[in-house]
């Protein structure tokens, strides 16, 4: 049987490595699944914003022929700016800023496990 403390260090672990990967110095990095489950909880809500959420640029999906939910986001960071995905959960919200630049993100999932994963 696992311990709770060794499972609560694994977690620790995951999610440092999951934080890693968003805000690494790698050019091109993979960020696969940006929204963690929260309090064993998957996020209700995903937004995707060109920049900070405050400045309310709600980024719209492209529209793509496979019928998934995909963003081009190269743009924003050719400009200077960067992407920031906006993870609700019930009434609060947590804010992932993608500081290494990615070209896309695609929407996937259910409504009971949405995720976004960028590359």
């Amino acid at each position: 049987m696992w311990s709770s403390d060794l499972v609560r260090r694994m977690a620790g672990a995951a999610l440092a490595g999951l934080l890693s990967a968003c805000a690494g110095a790698d050019a091109k990095p993979a960020v696969a699944g940006v929204c963690p489950l929260r309090a064993q909880a998957w996020a209700s809500q995903i937004d995707v914003f060109d920049g900070d959420p405050a400045e309310q640029a709600l980024l719209a999906p492209d529209d793509d022929r496979s019928g998934a939910n995909t963003y081009s986001v190269k743009g924003v960071y050719d400009q200077g700016r960067m992407v920031t995905i906006r993870c609700h959960y019930g009434k609060e919200s947590i804010d992932v800023k993608l500081a290494a630049p990615v070209a896309t993100c695609r929407y996937s999932g259910d409504d009971a496990h949405p995720q976004v994963a960028c590359k």
